[in-house]
């Protein structure tokens, strides 16, 4: 026998009786529940299930359209089938039209059994639909929220209120801190429920002899569908307050699902039902799919601030080495230099002095790397800043070209220097020798054995820096990520260097309004420009 919940809208129980008797007869095990008024119908509609309405027609205080209004006003998909001694088929018809999904006189009452049985399987199908349906948008959903640029907590309160209305009256996440269970978002159907639980004491202490709730489903891993709470608030509260509150809050229905992390168990993802609404096996399985994408955010999430506590970790490690390695290194060049002076003054053996001077060179190269750092460690917690002057930059680009003579020469490339006069602008003096150094280093370093070009020309409104070399070139790919912090095309085993050069005048090029950029060169070899804007452009400091 199936059971089969019956509202019967119908002022003569042997009627009913007459009902209940057919349905019996054709496999049902019915439970009926008769109602004469409006205000009967609305009440056993608020506090009961329902799988089917039967009503009469006409009622001494109530009629069927009455009746199918009342139900449409709930917004619940009960099938409505009028059986009446007095309907007509127009009156039927009109019925059907509607809303009702059959109509018949009590004289053929024999088919109430058959059309029961159809309309609870189709009514099965319709819900199937909209429930698969509803799922589908939900889970898009998630996906959308998980592309939104949004911080940690922003998502989770996204997150939360997905579910809420059409899955659960509530939605709240919970993440393990220590040995405790901290709210970390909530959403309800009441405003008033949120702002007095997120006000209220948002952790709560592990239990570990808890036998179902939040404490049990963090140590088991296992989900939990409590049906009806009824009867269990005393074991799913940690103390007396909580009872209260549980209470209070008159639910129905609780399901408790495991967040997992790559390390165990992170959190509890909960909903709950207050009402006539319950929660069933479908909506567990959707809490598990929904658990498992919120898992993946908070891992991500995790991974992300592991990820940024590691790079302050390691900027912090770099500002203090740079600054540590600043002084000594002022003082051994200042040596330096007084030697190179002295040896020059009292006429020492040429090789003397020449060892000098690539001790200078490689000091000076140190220094490079040292500022390099300290600005790498600035630009973190802002922007460049610039002061800039009135120059003219094919005169600040040959005195580059000049000052890596020496680097040429061991790198056996020919520099060919091509400049247009007269290019003014406002710029800062040592971030534009540092980029055009940069750009003129990389060209060195990569190209050896093979001429270097540097040409400074106009385009329009802005003055153009080229550095072109034949050396291995660049993958299509790398053109941009090069530019980058720390990014290399090659191995650093290969070539040297900390992949901060780029990077740096990239900066220093944007902090004037221009731009820096690299293109792979026909025949081999590449070719990296340098923008700025001349002296009529504004500024950007």
């Amino acid at each position: 026998m199936k059971p089969v919940r019956v509202l019967v809208v119908e002022d003569d129980p042997e009627d009913m009786m007459l009902m209940a008797l057919e349905l019996r007869r054709g496999g049902f095990s019915p439970e009926l529940h008769r109602v004469e008024t409006a205000e009967e119908m609305r009440q056993a509609l608020a506090q009961g299930e329902w799988d089917i309405v039967i009503s009469d027609y006409m009622l001494p205080l109530f009629s069927a359209p009455e009746a199918l209004k009342v139900l449409q006003e709930t917004g619940q998909d009960i099938p409505f089938i009028v059986v009446s001694g007095t309907v007509g088929e127009e009156a039927g018809v009109e019925m059907m039209r509607g809303g009702a999904r059959d109509y018949f006189p009590k004289d053929r009452i024999t088919r109430l059994a058959a059309a029961v049985s159809r309309e609870l399987a189709e009514a099965a199908a319709r819900q199937s639909r909209a429930r698969a349906d509803l799922e589908r948008v939900l889970l898009a959903r998630v996906g959308e929220v998980l592309t939104e640029p949004l911080d940690f907590e922003q998502w989770l309160a996204r997150l939360a209120q997905l579910p809420v209305p059409t899955v659960a009256d509530g939605c709240a996440i919970f993440l393990e801190e220590g040995q405790e269970l901290r709210l970390a978002a909530l959403a309800h159907v009441d405003a008033e429920t949120v702002a007095q639980g997120l006000a209220a004491d948002r952790r709560t202490p592990l239990r570990p002899d808890a036998t179902m709730g939040l404490s049990f489903v963090l140590r088991t891993g296992q989900s939990e569908l409590i049906s009806e709470v009824a009867g269990k608030e005393e074991l799913l509260a940690r103390d007396e307050e909580q009872l209260r509150m549980l209470r209070g809050l008159n639910l129905r229905s609780l399901l408790h699902v495991p967040l997992h992390g790559r390390q165990g168990m992170i959190g509890v993802l909960a909903l709950a039902t207050t009402g006539r609404r319950r929660l069933a096996q479908e909506d567990l399985v959707l809490a598990q799919e929904l658990s498992r994408r919120i898992s993946l955010v908070l891992e991500n999430a995790r991974l992300f601030r592991e990820m940024q506590e590691a790079v302050r970790l390691r900027d912090d490690f770099l500002t203090v080495a740079a600054h540590e390695l600043r002084t000594p290194l002022t003082t051994l060049q200042l040596q330096v230099g007084a030697l190179t002076q002295r040896a020059r003054k009292e006429r020492a053996a040429p090789d003397f002095a020449e060892r000098l001077e690539r001790c200078q060179r490689q000091i000076r190269r140190l220094g490079t790397l040292v500022e390099g750092l300290l600005d790498v460690s600035r630009l973190s917690s802002g922007q460049m800043l610039l002061q800039p002057e009135r120059f003219e930059l094919a005169e600040l680009v040959t005195e580059v070209v000049e000052r890596h003579a020496a680097e040429a020469q061991g790198a056996r490339c020919e520099v060919l220097l091509q400049v247009v006069p007269g290019l003014l602008g406002r710029w800062d003096r040592l971030r534009v020798d540092q980029a055009v150094s940069s750009l003129l280093n990389n060209a060195l370093k990569f190209g050896s054995g093979h001429p270097v070009e540097v040409a400074v020309t106009r385009e329009g409104g802005m003055a153009r820096v080229e550095v072109r070399d034949r050396g291995i070139g660049i993958p299509e790919s790398q053109l941009e990520r090069i530019f980058e912090r720390f990014e290399r095309a090659v191995s650093s085993r290969s070539y040297g260097g900390l992949g901060l050069g780029l990077y740096l005048a990239r900066r220093a090029a944007e902090a004037h309004g221009g731009r820096v950029w690299a293109q792979v060169r026909p025949g081999g070899g590449a070719t990296f420009s340098l923008e700025l804007p001349l002296e009529s452009v504004e500024v950007h400091s």
